[in-house]
């Protein structure tokens, strides 16, 4: 006989994670073509490559919105070993910053020396590309303790590397998690997501010009939009499981694609870069959804395409990959494509491919030697404790 404190209806079926990271490394891959494509014009002058290559310009777009993708997707995998717990964070607050700081700085760390060994040697001369801003540590040295102390969304935003801000944005919101744990099991998940979502832009908003507005709080809420699309996935309460069941995810992932599609072009990319935020919403509604949809436990179309197995491997060293992939581009643009006098298009192509390649082989080697050591060795644990954001 089931005894009286069993749960009536059975829990989902274990979900299918290689999906996460096959979203992960697809975010991954457009933020390499967005710095790589950056590397083909001067981006301090706003000049486009015109003509069939001109589309291309909105990479620089898309490599924003991969932010917001990997935001929604951390709160999605970190709300998971939530939910399993029955609403608390496992191993309570000290363990979760215990397993977040043994997972995220380590491999934070040895890229922090990785670029500054470069900064001071081989990569310290001015060359009028992105990796110009990194270089103003020569001359403020205090932005290596900003760094040491995960302070550089707020300050010395892009020395050292130019896409480290994300790694401290993330950090902050973990700070935020234990809150949010706690009032999404007082208020309830309605409260707490669209609270999340009206303070965040309230403080975007109306803190643009300040170095508030600069740490993006409006994150918050794409974070709590993982949160959501995580319950919906995975939670056995009745109203999740019927959002679960009726509501055609990827239908409403394609709509906010469209959405965000649709108002990047009629804005262009001047305008989508100063109004990032506003993207934001949709780009993140669209991530939520897709994450629904392909953790059902009839897997579709996208499930298996995230889960096709170079997207997966490519997962699960993105944390890697974003961490130094911008000064590996930087080299081999300095010391080999660039000498070879090639125009935008092919430039583009080289870094695409074999560029591509090399920074790889290396991103998964400097995985091995700085962040699969400090990994769980379950690869379910791995997917629901991610690291921090590939972004920009």
């Amino acid at each position: 006989m089931m005894p009286a404190s069993a749960p009536l209806t059975a829990p989902p079926p274990k979900l299918r994670l290689d999906h996460v990271d096959g979203l992960r490394a697809i975010a991954a891959l457009v933020v390499y073509f967005n710095h790589a494509y950056a590397h083909t014009w001067n981006p301090y002058h706003r000049v486009y490559p015109t003509g069939f290559f001109g589309p291309a310009k909105y990479l620089l777009v898309l490599g924003h919105l991969s932010v917001t993708v990997f935001i929604v997707v951390s709160g999605f995998c970190l709300a998971l070993p939530v939910i399993q717990q029955g609403g608390d964070l496992r191993g309570g607050v000290i363990g979760f910053f215990k397993r977040r700081a043994r997972r995220i700085l380590p491999p934070y760390y040895a890229a922090v020396a990785l670029c500054l060994i470069l900064i001071w040697t081989v990569l310290r001369e001015p060359t009028g590309s992105l990796w110009d801003v990194p270089l103003q540590v020569l001359v403020k040295p205090s932005s290596i303790l900003v760094h040491l102390l995960l302070l550089q969304d707020l300050f010395a935003t892009g020395h050292i590397n130019y896409v480290f801000w994300s790694i401290a944005v993330e950090w902050h919101i973990y700070f935020a998690m234990p809150l949010l744990v706690y009032a999404w099991k007082r208020f309830g998940a309605s409260a707490v997501v669209l609270g999340t979502l009206v303070i965040g832009y309230g403080m975007m908003i109306g803190l643009e010009d300040t170095r508030v507005g600069r740490a993006n709080p409006h994150y918050l809420g794409m974070f709590a939009l993982g949160m959501l699309a995580a319950h919906i996935a995975r939670s056995n309460a009745a109203k999740l499981v019927t959002l679960r069941d009726r509501v055609p995810w990827w239908l409403v992932a394609a709509a906010a694609l469209l959405v965000t599609g649709g108002i990047a072009t009629a804005w262009g990319v001047g305008l989508s870069v100063q109004r990032f935020h506003f993207l934001d919403l949709p780009t993140g509604v669209m991530a939520a959804s897709a994450l629904i949809a392909s953790s059902l436990p009839k897997a579709g179309l996208l499930t298996r395409f995230f889960s096709l197995r170079p997207l997966v491997f490519v997962g699960t060293f993105s944390y890697s990959l974003y961490l130094i992939h911008a000064p590996l581009l930087q080299f081999l643009w300095h010391y080999v494509f660039d000498p070879l006098g090639l125009t935008s298009a092919p430039l583009f192509l080289w870094l695409g491919t074999a560029g591509l390649a090399v920074v790889l082989v290396s991103s998964y080697l400097f995985h091995l030697l700085f962040e699969a050591p400090f990994m769980r060795a379950a690869r379910s644990t791995r997917a629901a404790e991610p690291a921090a954001i590939p972004t920009q």
